[in-house]
């Protein structure tokens, strides 16, 4: 029987819950906002099968030697609405035309970050995009499993937890089977994010959300939020370069949740994400995905204000899946050991925020953003306004410079 005692020990995948032959795991969210396992004791039978396929208690790990590649789609105007350089749809795209299923994270009616399928094109813009929550798995674990008893091609994409909990699941090798994970820095609390748009807007209202809003370029995105014919934050066009420090409305908590992926705020990730245990090499996933930073050193001439991405090939499944895509992609190998160099989080787990505790205490009671400027002690904008122009005018120079050589 599944039992946690420790939180950083439960990555939330769902694992137990789906496999349960008794129905009698659910999972239900704690006081941060982070689903755990409960088990109906008087249903349990002990037959101990949450444990044995637990991905934590029982990682699935391969031993890939990655092939890494500078990546993106041949078609601009899709790659301005993906994440990054677009591999999810350069993926997506053969396995639907094959008449197979995608699964990936979509938002519900009520901006719930949760898993769903795709079967059609059209579907799949649901599944794109990054999403900067830890996303309700469902019974997705299930569902792959019942579409590859079918014979159908099935693409999974997620989290290295939840790629490595779906194959704990499922217990053997599916050949039609394509798995997908990210470079990972942590998944930040369900509860956070309701309680932030609820705070900021009426749900009723939302008709888009972006994570990764590319309007200025792929690495100066920011989070924004569309209200029927209204996006926020919303400035002059002359201020737009400038709009990820400067916002004009809900200056701050804009700026926290989009600096959240890049390891500055660490207030609201999941316990385990301290502690990952799916870092590294040691993955499930055929492919690993991710933004390619620090292009201006490792390949200068492949940057695209749309984006770029990293494509790790950790299997010759995932191999054979980037040569079936090749028509829709340009890409070049790069050194692997620059790549990780820029993407420390590939590796290394995120350290939490020494006022966590102080955050999770109070979040509930307190207007979020008021809370976060008291405990980040944020700087005044001029100053972090000044820290942009100034980091911006050196990448620019980097840039010039690794092009006249």
């Amino acid at each position: 029987m599944i039992h946690i005692e420790d939180k950083s020990l439960c990555c939330g995948c769902g694992a137990c819950s789906q496999i349960c032959p008794q129905a009698c795991i659910c999972m239900q969210p704690d006081g941060e906002g982070f689903s755990y396992p409960q088990v109906d004791l008087a249903r349990c039978v002990h037959c101990g099968l949450c444990e044995k396929i637990c991905p934590v208690l029982h990682p699935p790990f391969f031993a890939p030697s990655p092939a890494a590649y500078a990546a993106k789609l041949k078609d601009a105007s899709v790659r301005q609405k993906s994440s990054s350089g677009g591999i999810f749809f350069a993926l997506a795209k053969p396995i639907l035309e094959a008449g197979g299923v995608v699964f990936g994270a979509g938002f519900d009616e009520n901006w719930n970050v949760c898993h769903q399928y795709a079967e059609t094109e059209e579907a799949l813009d649901k599944l794109r995009r990054s999403k900067y929550v830890q996303s309700d798995i469902g019974q997705t674990f299930k569902q792959a499993q019942y579409f590859l008893e079918q014979g159908r091609l099935v693409l999974f994409t997620g989290t290295p937890c939840q790629v490595a909990g779906l194959k704990n699941y499922l217990g053997k090798e599916y050949e039609r089977l394509l798995t997908a994970d990210i470079i990972c820095h942590g998944v930040p609390s369900p509860a956070v994010w309701q309680k932030f748009l609820q705070e900021n807007f009426s749900s009723s209202l939302i008709k888009a959300i972006d994570f990764r809003d590319k309007s200025i370029s792929w690495d100066s995105s920011y989070l924004s939020v569309t209200c029927q014919n209204k996006k926020y934050p919303s400035l002059p066009f002359y201020l737009r370069p400038l709009r990820k420090l400067f916002f004009a409305q809900k200056a701050f908590l804009f700026r926290s949740f989009f600096k959240l992926h890049f390891g500055i705020s660490n207030l609201y990730e999941r316990p385990s994400c301290h502690a990952c245990r799916f870092k590294g090499q040691h993955r499930a996933a055929d492919i690993t995905m991710g933004d390619l930073w620090g292009i201006a050193e490792i390949c200068p001439k492949q940057y695209d204000k749309n984006g770029v991405s990293v494509l790790l090939v950790n299997t010759h499944k995932g191999q054979r899946a980037v040569e079936e895509a090749q028509g829709l992609l340009l890409y070049t190998e790069v050194p692997l050991e620059k790549v990780l160099q820029h993407n420390p989080y590939y590796a290394a787990s995120v350290e939490a925020s020494a006022q966590r505790s102080a955050f999770f205490a109070r979040y509930r009671q307190e207007p979020l953003n008021r809370l976060l400027v008291q405990l980040e002690k944020a700087k005044p904008w001029p100053i972090l306004l000044l820290t942009k122009i100034a980091n911006k005018l050196a990448g620019k120079w980097r840039r010039l410079l690794n092009h006249r050589q």
